[in-house]
This record gives structure tokens, C-alpha cells and sequence, in this order.
């Protein structure tokens, strides 16, 4: 799945890179701004219940053709809703003339009801790879059929007419996969229907909030100044969603590990839990600083001149990696531990502070305002998070995250401040300013290593 993760990441970009080269920013940030409200709804027709369904596969491999039946007919109705919605989002856009490209993504919605769910039932019984090259034979499709509207000046409708007819493909594609059992009605069960509605209000819960944490930004920014400033800032936020592909891909890997060490020493994976979210920070705010010197450079390598003035934007978003990381980190801490309502206030309260930050600094500042917002809220997410691991396992996460954030903040300012002709030496007089704020708050420590390896035999233990 890592590989297959590497591969949607490597072509979905190359897509906005071919855009981003013929399109105006206005289009680009149309594109931006449906692919968003696409990506927002894609899960929605199941409710929130896709992770439900794929344990319940895995469980009881021989009531698939079942679940797969009930799944569908329960996702259907939500589908139909979802695409009625995004029609009527598109007269929101009139204006704009988004209509077309709209009305054609309220239409993918019906074939987007069954490959979530063909997803599931595949993931559910391990095979991977029938998801791998319906997944990879699509974004290959949008490519193409994205060189095919620039060659013939279709714009967005025309590329979101193949986009339309892709997901048809792809649900095609998982009916003739011979482990997605065809949806009956017949095989439909009335019981697991209602069992997913008692299980919907937590999964929805928790599925709208992710949705509305990642793909917000563009929606309001394209509303609160406009869709060519969303273009723009959409071009340094894909080089920054890649970054952020790193810690996901972790959290996803580690998992199993902190749950087995969670299980088998709370105390020890508390103590190792603390020094991993100070190293984290220190590592991830230094790498972070090498990215914001760059940054104009990346831009600039990347994109057309229209979209320069991206660099600023990604030197601030990059910061939200860092911060990604620890997130990940704690939220999977938490689903270790079944703290699952924790997880889902911490991300509650990180998109109330999203949407006000972006509203607020939008108006003050305009798109700086907008991509500051951003690790803004996830710093308050994160310390959410830090809050309760702190009462979790008794060690002063607040305190010692504090004091890093403090010290990155102190170099940036400073990196920002001598901003001049030559990047290089801004970078090593703010490397300079963060060692020195590091050791002045103490934030490291030498026992960090000997915490590191007291915990190596206990892993050792468990892999024995």
C-alpha cells in the first residue's frame, strides 16, 4: 500500500504540474476548489462506516456477498443526496462558471458509492491489488485526459466530463473483480442496514471533521478572496500535502508497534512517547527551516512565473509538517489506548480554530493570513493532544513542546527578519539562533539516548 500511496501521490501531482503549466490561475484554483469538494464527499455515501465495513468483511468472510449488498443500497441514498448537493454548490459558483464542472462531479457520485465500498470489501479480504491498478489505471486516465483538454482548449468542463466518465471505469472495474460480489437486492440484509445506522453518528462524526481538517482551506479561501488566489496558494499546498505524506505513511506503519508496546509496558512507551515528541520537534522544525530556505528555489523549478509568489505561502505552510508528525504520532497513541472520543475532540476543536483563524487572518493579512492559519490550528490540535498525554502517562508534554515551538519561532523570526540576497547564511544564522534557544530552554537533554535504548529490549521482546 506504501507503494501504491507513492504512485497516486507521484501522478496526482504530476496532474496539477501539467495544469499548472497551461491553465490560468483561475483555473487552476477552480480545479483546485472541485477536486477539494470531490475529495470532502468521496467517503461520505457510507457514512463514516468504511473502516466498520472492512473489519466486518475480515471477520466474516462468508457474508460478503451480504455486507456488499447492504452496504451499497445503505450508500446509496446519501450518494444521490451528496451529488444533488454538489449541483446545487455549483449554482453557489455560478458566477464563476463552475457549473458545468459541478453538475459533472454530482454525477460521480452514484459510481463513487460502489468503489468505496468495493474498496472495503477488497481491503477487508487482503487483496490489494485489484485497489492498486483500479487506483493507478484512474489517475493514469486523468492525466491523459488532461493533456487530451489542454490539446483541444476543453477547460474545466471538458476535463471533468473525463473525470465523470473515470469513476463510471472504475466501478465498472471493481463490478467485474471476481472478489466484489455483484450488489442484489435480494442478498441485501434489513439487520446489517440498521446496524450501520446505530454505528453511523461516532464513524460520521469523525469522518466529516477529518474531511472538513483536510480540504476546508480552499473552499473558504476561494470564497473569502477569490478562486485565483486559491490557485496559488493550491500550488505550494501540494508540494506541502507531499510533505505531509511522510508522517502519514509513519503513523500507518507504526501502529501496530505502539499498540503492542502500549499493551505490554504503558509506563515505558509513556517515557518514550515524551523524548520521540521532543526529538520529533527539534528534528522536524530544523528540516522544516531548510525547506523555507528553499522554497523559493522549489517554486521557482516547479512552476510557471504566474505562480511564484506560491513561495511565500509553502515557507509557512512547511511548518505544518512538523507539527503533522507529532499529530499522527499522538492520535495513534490514542486509538492504542481506545481513546477515540479524545481523538475526535482534538480534531474538533483543531477545525473550529482552522475556520477562525482562516477567517480572521484572511481579512487582516490576506493569503499569508490564510496559509498561517493553517499550522496555527494544527498547533492548537497538537497541544490538544499533548494535553492529554500529559495526564496519560504523567510527563510535562506541554511544557517541553512549548519551549521547542518557542525556539523554532525565535529562528524564524530571526530567518524572516535578515531576509536578504544570499538564503544560505540566513539559514545558518537561524540554525544558529534555534541551537541557542534550544539549549537556553533546556530542551535537550542527555538522558534522551539512554531512554531510547532502555526501551530497545522490550521491543526486542515483543518481535521474540
Amino acid at each position: 500500500m506504501a507503494s501504491l500511496r507513492v504512485g497516486l501521490a507521484a501522478m496526482t501531482f504530476g496532474l496539477f504540474w501539467l495544469l499548472s503549466r497551461h491553465f490560468t490561475t483561475f483555473q487552476l484554483g477552480g480545479f483546485s476548489l472541485l477536486m477539494n469538494a470531490f475529495f470532502m464527499v468521496q467517503t461520505m455515501p457510507l457514512l463514516g462506516m468504511t473502516m466498520p465495513l472492512t473489519r466486518r468483511v475480515a471477520a466474516r468472510p462468508g457474508t460478503v456477498a451480504a455486507e456488499t449488498s447492504s452496504s451499497f443500497f445503505f450508500a446509496l441514498p446519501p450518494a444521490i443526496a451528496l451529488g444533488a448537493g454538489l449541483v446545487l454548490a455549483g449554482c453557489w459558483y455560478s458566477s464563476d462558471g463552475l457549473v458545468w464542472p459541478f453538475a459533472l462531479l454530482g454525477i460521480s457520485m452514484l459510481p463513487t458509492a460502489f468503489t468505496t465500498v468495493g474498496e472495503c470489501v477488497l481491503v477487508g479480504q487482503e487483496k490489494m491489488q485489484g485497489i492498486a491498478l483500479i487506483n493507478l489505471a484512474e489517475a493514469l486516465g486523468r492525466l491523459l485526459g488532461a493533456w487530451a483538454t489542454i490539446h483541444w482548449n476543453l477547460g474545466l468542463t471538458g476535463l471533468f466530463s473525463v473525470f465523470a466518465v473515470l469513476r463510471y471505469a472504475a466501478a465498472m472495474g471493481y463490478l467485474c473483480n471476481p472478489h466484489v460480489p455483484l450488489p442484489r437486492w435480494r442478498d441485501a440484509a434489513p439487520a446489517m442496514m440498521d446496524g450501520y445506522r446505530r454505528e453511523v453518528p461516532t464513524y460520521l462524526s469523525i469522518a466529516v471533521v477529518t474531511a472538513l481538517c483536510a480540504r476546508v482551506d480552499i473552499v473558504l479561501i476561494s470564497k473569502l478572496l477569490s478562486i485565483g488566489m486559491a490557485g496559488v496558494y493550491a500550488a505550494a499546498a501540494r508540494i506541502s500535502d507531499a510533505a505531509l505524506m511522510v508522517p502519514t505513511m509513519a503513523a500507518v506503519v507504526m501502529f501496530p508497534t505502539q499498540a503492542r508496546l502500549f499493551e505490554a509496558d504503558p509506563a515505558g512507551f509513556g517515557r518514550f512517547l515524551f523524548v520521540a515528541v521532543r526529538w520529533c520537534l527539534i528534528g522536524g522544525f530544523a528540516l522544516a527551516m531548510l525547506v523555507i530556505a528553499l522554497s523559493p528555489s522549489i517554486i521557482h523549478v516547479l512552476y510557471a512565473p504566474k505562480l511564484w509568489p506560491s513561495a511565500a505561502i509553502l515557507q509557512i505552510l512547511i511548518l505544518g509538517a512538523t507539527l503533522m508528525v507529532i499529530d499522527q504520532l499522538l492520535s495513534t497513541t490514542m486509538l492504542a489506548s481506545h481513546s477515540q472520543t479524545h481523538d475526535l475532540r482534538s480534531m474538533s476543536i483543531g477545525l473550529a480554530a482552522l475556520v477562525v483563524l482562516l477567517v480572521a487572518l484572511t481579512h487582516w493579512f490576506g493569503l499569508l493570513g490564510s496559509a498561517a492559519a493553517v499550522p496555527a490550528a494544527l498547533l492548537v490540535r497538537v497541544f490538544y493532544r499533548l494535553y492529554w498525554a500529559q495526564h496519560k502517562f504523567a510527563n510535562p508534554f506541554l511544557l517541553v513542546a512549548a519551549r521547542v515551538v518557542a525556539a523554532a519561532a525565535i529562528a524564524v523570526g530571526v530567518f524572516f527578519a535578515h531576509l536578504g540576497a544570499n538564503p544560505g547564511m540566513d539559514l545558518l544564522l537561524a540554525g544558529l539562533v534555534y541551537t541557542i534557544a534550544l539549549w537556553a530552554f533546556r530542551s535537550v537533554r542527555g538522558t534522551d539516548l539512554r531512554a531510547i535504548r532502555g526501551l530497545i529490549p522490550a521491543r526486542r521482546g515483543l518481535r521474540a
